[in-house]
């Protein structure tokens, strides 16, 4: 009995514990900080609009709705200079964060920045916006490798053989994915569209859809059909990811599906790609290798 219950405690900490690729951290690094830029991109020209004492919500309003403590950069900047330049802070973090310089810090300003928006303007937050602030914190407290940045060369020596990391931030990313999944299918098991199978063909009609029309109303069947096929879908993707073997099914499956949402859907495409920042973490170091050996190296004397 105690034998099994080490064994548990074992593979529990070894979940958290066990070696992982730094590869792995640097390209979801990368991939997060590319699509957060992309986000602050689509939400700077309406920032007047969102973030400032003119625009469509005003902050004392949302100071008084808001549950808990009201935490936000935003609660400073009154005006669209203010704005513009905390939104340029913030989108120097992104960059510092790709490049992988003084990440930790970077991470930090990058996960400041989602909170506090989303503090400010709660009525503009979408899917990716709360699929990117989750990440932005798992960002924060994951390793840092120094592998595919441009650190310092003195920081590049310090730690030349850095091959190996606590794999603690892909398990958290895992779960965290696991969970979105599991999340939206509970929340639609009390839905009548999603449940009746005409969830499709509204959503289709609906000014939400890239095409909307009576189109739709000839493929009724087919349409009833992908709505419990989205749902099956969604439940069979993390065990898909989970193992191993298996894994690049479940990456098909995960592409198969946002990239058909993000088709029929009007401006979904940073859900799509925030939804693939956390498929990496599901990557192993043999991708990698893969990866790296199709990756320009630099010539050396």
């Amino acid at each position: 009995m105690k034998t099994g219950t080490q064994s548990l405690q074992s593979r529990f900490t070894g979940l958290f514990l066990n070696p992982a690729d730094s590869r792995l951290y640097a390209c979801i690094r990368i991939a997060f900080a590319i699509v957060s830029l992309l986000n602050l991109m689509q939400i700077w020209p309406d920032r007047e609009i969102f973030f400032t004492d003119v625009g469509m919500v005003d902050q004392e309003v949302v100071r008084k709705y808001t549950v808990g403590a009201y935490l936000s950069v935003f609660d400073l900047c009154h005006d669209v200079g203010a704005v513009s330049n905390y939104m340029f802070f913030s989108g120097c973090g992104m960059v510092l964060l790709l490049l992988g310089v003084w990440p930790r810090v970077a991470a930090g300003i990058v996960y400041v920045w989602y909170v506090s928006y989303a503090m400010r303007a709660p009525l503009i937050l979408v899917g990716w916006d709360e699929v990117l602030r989750c990440t932005a914190f798992l960002v924060l407290v994951s390793p840092m490798p120094a592998c595919w940045s441009l650190r310092s060369r003195k920081a590049r020596k310090r730690a030349p053989t850095e091959l190996q990391v606590p794999c603690y931030g892909l398990t958290l990313m895992k779960v965290q994915l696991t969970a979105i999944y599991l999340q939206a299918v509970l929340a639609r098991l009390d839905n009548e569209y999603w449940m009746s199978g005409d969830f499709m063909s509204f959503f289709l009609l609906s000014h939400n859809a890239r095409w909307p029309g009576l189109w739709v109303l000839n493929y009724g069947f087919l349409l009833k059909a992908v709505t419990y096929l989205v749902l099956l879908v969604e439940l069979v993707i993390p065990i898909l990811l989970m193992v191993p073997r298996w894994r690049w099914f479940g990456f098909g499956a995960g592409i198969l599906l946002h990239g058909g949402i993000s088709i029929m859907s009007y401006n979904l495409m940073l859900f799509f790609l925030a939804m693939m920042t956390l498929y990496l973490s599901f990557l192993q170091p043999e991708d990698m290798n893969w990866l790296q050996r199709r990756l320009p190296r630099p010539k050396t004397r």
